[in-house]
């Protein structure tokens, strides 16, 4: 019985992290948590209102989302810095979907959000349960790269038409962008005035006053300069009055048919979810060396999105750029998150009056303000000079975003990564190894052109597991080495750089061996690990190839080939002489005796074979063996 109550325990703990670190909290903590969860309340009202209209949404539906996402981010994150809440990429994903399917109903898109992120919550618990958080490691940096470059033009030109002043429409990044352009001649000049006057004063307060929350204090200059001029009367819009109170918890009614369609856009959500909150997650274990539990991680953005998908809002991420203001003013704990979401329900509650006359354009501001840092072009400039086939995925993904849409952009990106990932294990770097002069080491000779190669030898080594995937271009490569090359007597395959082993390949070197034994030429395997050697031994491939263990080393089975070499060399030599002998003297034939058939027998006796075209009867092919 105690047992089970001590399981009960554990699991709790595990599963509500809170329950672990909140009662060790340290009262010196309180007072930077609480003016970090007054600065982060003071930044995201305006930003969570600013995504809210980006994902087509009225303004509160922003503030309801950031509430709950923080408060249940604070029982079941692990990430002691992270914000959690409305971010803009998942407001641009939801809106590519969600704003066809509604149909211009207002009813039916709060809803369709509301249940796009429940899926994405649902998704991740799943996900959790199954185990399957693996899978966005999958996807490489090129892809998520040339993703956000996409997705942050795409939402760019999307707000320029509010800068603008002109009437915003619906469409992918062509039909935005051509509509800006034909219908520049509507600008009104007092919106375009007010954006760049606002945009510069955020720029100012970020560079002279690094400290205070930037994006409020704009939103109160923009509310301060409509309240006293009559801008209003000249066109520049308001964002209105915002219903004060929280929303009562209840599931989103969709149709069914309305969630198969949703389908697509909620694992695409998961991926980019998860994809942040990893790399912001990554970011403060390595600075603070605090754990990261990214199996519980699943849970928390799970719970967050679930939970702001009850109370009437939309998907939610960990924000990156808002988290690394949490940490610059201070926060220790995920205290100055919930008291943050805590001082934003207080103000959803009674005073929304105060954002009346805030004028629209201050939330297009301050949308491209924030995806402005998606467009990585330093990041990018990097992926190119590593390597051209990354930069082209990158541009690839870029591509399809602009030209198909953001959704596409995600699930190609996704179908690509999988694509390069099968071809760099199917195809993976085989190098030649040479000697490094004056040392017993054997490294790449393409990389190290004074490393030395052995005649006769062909040293091989494949920077891969080998498995199903490679096993047969692996056997062909070195195939094609060794017919390359004339005189090649030995061939050794180094699995230092080979961790993992499977059945397939396992029968792949043992085939290649024997057929390398049928041409005279040995086959030997170095540098195995624990995983190669239980392969090798199940597949009895020691018993054909000679000795595989840790202790086998490329240089002990090149000086082995070496004193082999040394022995035929003097044999030869012997023969030789002995025939000169014999047809000068031609001395009378005898018998061998039984010593003298001994004596041949043992000489030269290692454990290296005889070539296969000896004078012996039973000669083994050449090379070295057990």
């Amino acid at each position: 019985m105690d047992s089970a109550v001590e399981l009960v325990k554990a699991k709790f703990k595990e599963i509500l992290p809170v329950s672990v670190w909140l009662p060790a909290y340290d009262r010196k903590w309180l007072k930077p948590d609480v003016i970090a969860g007054l600065t982060m309340a003071a930044i995201s009202i305006p930003m969570l209102m600013a995504y809210a209209e980006l994902a087509g949404l009225p303004p509160q539906y922003g503030l309801y989302a950031g509430i709950a996402a923080g408060f249940a981010y604070f029982f079941f994150g692990t990430i002691k810095h992270l914000n959690i809440g409305p971010s803009s990429s998942q407001a641009i994903l939801t809106a590519s979907v969600v704003g066809i399917l509604a149909a211009g109903d207002p009813d039916e898109y709060v809803a369709l959000a509301g249940m796009v992120a429940l899926m994405v919550g649902l998704i991740f618990i799943a996900s959790r349960i199954l185990k399957l958080g693996f899978i966005v490691n999958l996807i490489p940096v090129s892809v998520f790269k040339g993703f956000l470059a996409g997705v942050g033009i795409t939402i760019i030109v999307g707000e320029l038409p509010k800068l603008f002043g002109i009437e915003s429409t619906s469409g992918d990044f062509y039909t935005k962008l051509f509509y800006l352009l034909g219908n520049l001649d509507a600008t009104n000049l007092y919106t375009l005035g007010l954006g760049i006057l606002l945009a510069f004063l955020l720029g100012w307060f970020g560079k002279k006053y690094p400290r205070l929350p930037s994006p409020l204090m704009v939103v109160i200059v923009s509310i301060v300069m409509m309240s006293l001029t009559n801008l209003q009367d000249r066109g520049v819009d308001i964002v209105g009055e915002i219903p004060a109170g929280l929303p009562s918890l209840s599931v989103p009614k969709v149709e069914y048919t309305d969630i198969t369609a949703l389908v697509p856009l909620a694992f695409s959500l998961w991926i980019i979810t998860f994809l942040d909150g990893t790399s912001v997650g990554k970011i403060f274990e390595n600075k603070y060396e605090y754990k990261v539990d990214k199996d519980q991680e699943l849970v928390a953005y799970g719970s967050s999105n679930i939970a702001a998908g009850l109370f009437s809002g939309f998907p939610v991420a960990g924000s990156f750029s808002r988290s690394m203001i949490n940490d610059n003013v201070g926060a220790k704990t995920l205290v100055a998150g919930m008291l943050g979401a805590l001082l934003i329900a207080v103000v959803a509650m009674w005073f929304t009056g105060m954002f009346y006359n805030m004028p629209m354009v201050v939330l297009a501001v301050l949308i491209i303000w924030s995806v402005i840092s998606m467009v990585d072009f330093a990041e990018l400039h990097r992926i190119r000079m590593f390597s051209g086939w990354e930069f082209a995925i990158a541009m690839l993904t870029f591509a399809i975003v602009l030209l198909i849409g953001v959704l596409e952009g995600v699930l190609v990106g996704v179908l690509i990564a999988f694509v390069y990932v099968i071809y760099r294990i199917s195809h993976p770097h085989i190098a030649v190894l040479g000697r490094v002069p004056g040392s017993e080491q054997y490294k790449d000779i393409a990389r190290h052109s004074e490393n030395e190669s052995i005649q006769g030898v062909l040293i091989v080594r494949a920077d891969a597991p080998l498995i199903f995937a490679n096993c047969v271009t692996i056997k062909e490569t070195i195939t094609e080495m060794m017919d390359a090359e004339e005189g090649i007597e030995l061939i050794i395959l180094d699995l230092q750089s080979s961790p993992m082993l499977d059945i397939s390949a396992a029968d792949m070197l043992k085939e290649l061996h024997r057929t390398l034994r049928k041409r005279g030429i040995e086959f030997r395997i170095a540098n195995p690990t624990g995983q190669a050697i239980d392969a090798l031994e199940i597949s009895e491939m020691d018993e054909e190839g000679g000795p595989v263990g840790e202790d086998v080393s490329i240089n002990g089975i090149v000086e082995e080939y070496m004193s082999w070499k040394v022995v035929r060399m003097a044999e030869a030599e012997q023969d030789s002489s002995q025939k000169t002998d014999d047809d000068t003297d031609e001395p009378e034939e005898e018998e061998p005796g039984p010593a003298e058939d001994e004596d041949d027998n043992d000489e030269g006796e290692s454990s290296i074979r005889d070539p296969p075209d000896g004078t012996s009867e039973g000669n083994e092919p050449s090379g070295p063996k057990d």
